[in-house]
């Protein structure tokens, strides 16, 4: 693998402009990719979903995946079939928006809250449908660590399919010691979000801001990892008054950093 690409950050990095000026500044500090969270973009200039996957190309940019909203995923292990088939209709639409705009990789959580459901066999069930769908379209689907990590343990342990795999987020191990999952399913790893905490909150802070050890992620992340460090950020007060230049140019030396460490 060329490491001088595979670095990527999410498309809204804390700062309110508007969403072209923001991916021209990721492209010219040197990322090689991003991510975009899947509805419209809002503000002065409401920019409809099915338009954005043309701007970041148009930037130079490689859209990496789409993170796709979280409300009601908890419905997803209900034992009400409404309930889940309503979880399942959705995100199969949002699949097929992936293979209409050639979007590899579609990332998604499996529960919402702060009390989400105990994983069971109804879960499993709704996980089947999309990978069936997911294989058909040959579209990818990474689910996120949140609070529960064996939910998805849970899923990944039942099901086998080189279109299921983990978006390990680096923050929410880190309150939830879910480092486990890397060593675990370290060859379905097919995405990353990047960022540092306090060890109360998910901060979304630059890596080494807070209390994360890189180094102990580092002994369990693969070092055959072909898919991108993407940073999932938002400044510091301090940052802030800096500007997004300033605060991107920090962010790519940051996940530079990273990747040593990694890979």
């Amino acid at each position: 693998m060329e490491l001088a690409g595979r670095l990527g950050i999410f498309s809204w990095f804390g700062f309110v402009m508007p969403l072209q000026e923001r991916l021209r500044l990721i492209k010219n500090v040197g990322f090689d990719a991003t991510t975009v969270w899947w509805e419209d973009e809002e503000g002065p200039v409401i920019i409809k979903k099915h338009e954005i996957p043309q701007m970041v190309r148009d930037e130079g940019l490689i859209l990496e995946n789409i993170h796709v909203p979280f409300n009601n995923s908890d419905d997803m292990w209900s034992d009400s079939k409404t309930s889940r088939d309503a979880f399942v209709a959705r995100h199969l639409e949002w699949m097929e928006d992936c293979a209409k705009f050639d979007i590899p990789l579609m990332v998604m959580h499996v529960t919402d809250g702060d009390r989400p459901p105990a994983p069971n066999k109804y879960g499993v069930e709704c996980m089947m449908r999309l990978v069936k769908e997911a294989e058909e379209l040959k579209v990818k689907i990474a689910v996120e660590n949140t609070i529960r990590g064996d939910s998805v343990e849970f899923l990944l342990s039942e099901i086998e399919s080189p279109y299921l795999g983990l978006c390990y987020d680096s923050s929410h191990s880190g309150l939830k010691n879910q480092n486990y999952l890397l060593e675990a399913f370290k060859e379905r790893l097919f995405a990353t979000h990047i960022s540092d905490n306090d060890g109360l909150y998910d901060r979304h802070w630059l890596p080494g801001n807070g209390i994360i050890d890189w180094n102990k992620i580092g002994e369990f992340f693969p070092k055959n990892y072909r898919g991108y460090l993407t940073l999932e950020t938002r400044p510091t007060d301090g940052e802030a008054k800096q500007g997004p230049e300033s605060f991107l140019e920090k962010a790519y030396e940051k996940i530079i950093y990273v990747r040593k460490l990694f890979l």
